[in-house]
């Protein structure tokens, strides 16, 4: 990774092919960095062009990029504009894309098919037959051919309006989270849009203990063929092997531990200490302690990711033998705790047995 210095505490990483440096540290749902300073949260491209605009930050005025890409905090594509030029610069450069419940129609009909619509309109077919053929009313049909629907838009089954980026990602147009996946509220709660694609995508509903992994570590990306189904272990390996994951070390952090106790966990991990309770002592999630076992965070220079076995788990407390036994015994009606008590392993190991999240195959 290349990792530059913009100012003082300010850190990114260069993207080769567009000299955008991209702040790798928390963003808004919109993607532009933000930073906690003097107790508020400001954005960073701000603090940037601060440095370069002395004042600007009591301006009023916005911080606009040359670049279109709102991580980027390079000065040189950060430019001072009025509310008026920014938007105006949006509108010129086609960024204003509406989002899927602004365009008439797509709620119901994908956004191929409302092209259709309005490409057999100049083909001579009246509206009527159209809001029966598409089956909608009549006077959104008149919507539909007075919208300017931008050319890269499409639309994600089972029905989500994304638009087409460059390198590949299909950025969804609706609501996000903070971290910027994208969701739908569907049955009275949001639900994740990246896993209702990849469901889709797969032909079966993602079983809760795996995750919707993206290759383009683009969170707002709804590509089919940027997803994936793992292990939240071997979510968590992927970001590492990626190098999105950090320590204390790295000056973005605000990791609760440093290296010094990072070693004598692992120290006290070897020598037989509970997870839980080291988890207690040092203030920490029981995940934090998982995650430092198995170096998937809290590297060393050098060191090498562990790969998980078969299955997706970095440990194994029974083999493959036992495995098949608890199968069976569990074909025969035995109950998942009482197998788990007998041998001395958690209701969720022999549940994943059960399931065949682990032990696939010898």
């Amino acid at each position: 990774m290349n990792i530059v210095t913009v100012i003082p505490g300010i850190e990114g990483e260069i993207d080769l092919s567009t000299g955008c440096i991209n702040w790798r540290g928390s963003k808004l749902k919109n993607g532009y960095g933000r930073k906690w300073l003097d107790g508020k949260t400001v954005l960073v491209h701000r603090l940037v062009l601060e440095s370069k605009i002395t004042g600007f930050l009591e301006s009023g005025y916005f911080a606009c990029h040359t670049c279109d890409n709102p991580s980027c905090i390079n000065p040189e594509h950060l430019v001072a504009g009025s509310a008026a030029e920014n938007t105006g610069q949006m509108m010129g450069r086609d960024r204003k894309t509406p989002r899927g419940k602004s365009i008439p129609g797509s709620s119901k009909l994908s956004i191929e098919q409302l092209r259709e619509i309005q490409t057999k309109y100049l083909s001579g077919t009246i509206k009527n037959h159209l809001a029966k053929e598409y089956g909608v009313q009549h006077e959104t049909i008149t919507k539909i051919l007075q919208a300017n629907i931008p050319n890269n838009l499409t639309t994600i089954s089972p029905g989500f309006v994304g638009e087409i980026q460059d390198n590949g990602c299909i950025i969804f147009q609706g609501a996000k989270d903070g971290a910027g996946y994208g969701r739908y509220f569907t049955n009275g709660k949001f639900k994740s849009v990246t896993r209702a694609v990849l469901a889709q995508k797969l032909g079966y509903e993602i079983p809760t203990y795996m995750d919707a992994c993206h290759v383009c570590d683009n969170p707002s990306c709804i590509n089919p063929e940027h997803l994936w189904a793992g292990t939240r272990t071997q979510n968590l390996l992927d970001a590492s092997k990626k190098g999105r994951t950090q320590g204390k070390s790295h000056p973005l952090s605000n990791a609760k531990l440093d290296w010094e106790n990072v070693r004598e966990i692992r120290q006290r991990l070897a020598a037989g200490e509970r997870m839980k309770d080291l988890a207690k002592e040092y203030g920490v999630g029981w995940g934090a302690i998982h995650n430092i076992k198995y170096h998937v965070t809290w590297k060393e220079v050098g060191e090498e990711v562990p790969v998980p076995r078969m299955g997706g788990y970095l440990d194994r407390h029974l083999t493959f033998a036992q495995a098949q036994e608890v199968r069976e015994r569990i074909k025969r009606g035995e109950s998942i705790g009482k197998i788990a008590r007998e041998l001395g392993v958690s209701r969720n190991v022999i549940s994943d047995i059960k399931n065949y999240v682990t032990y696939k195959k010898e």
